[in-house]
């Protein structure tokens, strides 16, 4: 079944929902003249729970560390309490299941160690997962189907590439070169940026030299990431005194690819310390910086020929506060069916669970449509606001001053189910026509109001837009509310 929730709102209050995540394979259309609101909604995609290996095998480990999703399937690193793994999550959209590839007795035995950090740097390349340990300052890829957990580089390797004396210290920097599969990722005892070419094998991507000679400084932080075209990004920051976006295009030229000035600019507070820094499937550069838990993430499009031009906020502090994940505080982003995801590294405080944007360029659809009822002589608005999407699930958020109660006019047909405020649709439904009426009062009078529901097969969804039919005429638009 497809499940689709028509919820009651009071005075344009709301409460947070958490979505059904559905294999959607129908949509449903509403009928008449309407105007499309763009909104930004979030959901949490996996709980903690789900991440720690699922109500029947959850080991309580402290935190979600790293997180990568392909497809409809994530890959969830933990720590804290001694428990390192390494989860798969299967079915995100629905019916989610947890495989653990790796437990904490696998990997003290591979690692000696009992902790595990991934931070920005865990991947997924073609059967593998793959991430740079800051615990063990080693590279490993574990088979994504049968667990096997891999030491791709070892500290010798890494020592031989940098020629340091001081040991290996990787941090939170990382990323895998999508092209190859090779992991890129920063050394902070030689501040060199290095790169794997194979098992054991590591050499310089980007020197010391080359970084302090071109920018001053070679401190690098926060996440790394490849755009489409080969060309290379990351932060590099000096506590208190610098913070920027560099960029190393494919012929290895470096420059400054955003400035600390550019980003305040858009986000207007102090958020000096870098994020993640991620290139989504949509082209867009993603970059989060922040204080503390406080932060936001900024978009802009690097393919453009005046970059800083398209720098915009994508998700405020507040946002992200009034997100699912009721928090400003994430850490390694992602990307799921069309919009950009995110995790938190802290249990307690905050939701430790993946968290995710439903899209609005695909086809996720909102709209409003405050219509006339006629009570006595008066005319009171009276409104229905749903959000749509074809893989996302529906959902209604009914506003007015007193308690709807929804039916079908005439009776469901078969495959359609009205339970309470729960409407049920058949995963392959054929072009019906229902209509659905909201009963509720104003001021102890009665009001009703109808709205005429096409239910579609999915790819007729996608060619077609989204119409609304009241009851009356419609006179404004409202933006839907984040919840």
């Amino acid at each position: 079944m497809i499940t689709h929730h028509l919820t009651t709102m009071n005075n344009h209050t709301s409460s947070p929902w958490r979505a059904a995540w559905l294999p959607a394979l129908c949509a449903i259309l509403l009928v008449g003249g309407a105007t499309v609101v763009p909104a930004v909604e979030t959901v949490e995609l996996v709980n903690f729970v789900m991440c720690d290996g699922g109500s029947n095998d959850f080991l309580g480990a402290d935190s979600v560390y790293g997180v990568a999703i392909e497809d409809d399937t994530a890959y969830v690193q933990l720590t804290g309490a001694s428990l390192p793994q390494v989860n798969r999550i299967d079915n995100l959209s629905g019916g989610q299941a947890t495989t653990r590839l790796v437990s904490p007795a696998q990997w003290l035995a591979a690692s000696g160690k009992t902790s595990m950090s991934s931070w920005y740097g865990l991947g997924v390349w073609s059967n593998i997962v793959q991430f740079a340990d800051v615990s063990s300052d080693e590279i490993w890829r574990i088979n994504k189907s049968t667990g096997e957990l891999i030491k791709y580089t070892d500290i010798t390797s890494i020592t031989n590439a940098t020629g340091s004396t001081n040991g290996v210290n990787i941090l939170a920097p990382q990323t895998i070169n999508p092209a190859t599969g090779e992991q890129v990722f920063y050394e902070s005892k030689g501040k060199h940026v290095l790169t794997t070419g194979g098992s054991n094998v590591v050499s310089i991507f980007m020197s010391y030299e080359e970084l302090s000679n071109t920018f001053g400084n070679a401190g690098v932080s926060g996440g790394m990431t490849f755009d489409h075209d080969g060309n290379f990004y990351w932060m590099q920051y000096v506590s208190g005194s610098y913070l920027g976006v560099h960029k190393r295009a494919t012929n290895g030229t470096l420059s400054v690819f955003l400035t600390k000035a550019q980003m305040d600019a858009v986000h207007g507070a102090n958020y000096p310390v870098p994020g993640d820094l991620f290139f989504a499937p949509d082209g867009k550069l993603y970059i989060r910086v922040y204080i503390s838990t406080r932060g936001c993430v900024l978009q802009c499009d690097p393919a453009s020929t005046n970059p800083v031009a398209t720098l915009a906020m994508y998700l405020s502090e507040s946002a992200l506060s009034n997100s699912a994940a009721r928090s400003a505080n994430m850490t390694q982003m992602g990307w799921y069916k069309g919009g950009l995801c995110w995790h938190h590294f802290k249990e307690g405080t905050w939701r430790s669970g993946i968290f995710a944007v439903v899209p609005t360029n695909e086809p996720v659809l909102a709209i409003s449509g405050p219509a006339e009822v006629a009570i006595n002589t008066s005319n009171v608005p009276y409104a229905c606001t749903l959000l749509l999407t074809n893989r996302w699930g529906v959902y209604y958020r009914y506003d007015q001053t007193g308690t709807s109660q929804w039916s079908v006019v005439g009776g469901a047909p078969a495959g359609v189910t009205l339970d309470g405020n729960l409407l049920s649709v058949d995963a392959e439904p054929t072009n019906q026509l229902i209509t659905l009426q909201a009963a509720s009062s104003y001021n102890g009078q009665p009001l009703t109001n109808t709205y005429a529901v096409l239910l579609v097969p999915e790819p007729a969804a996608l060619a077609l837009g989204l119409l609304l039919l009241c009851a009356g005429s419609v006179r404004s638009v409202r933006s839907v509310d984040i919840i």
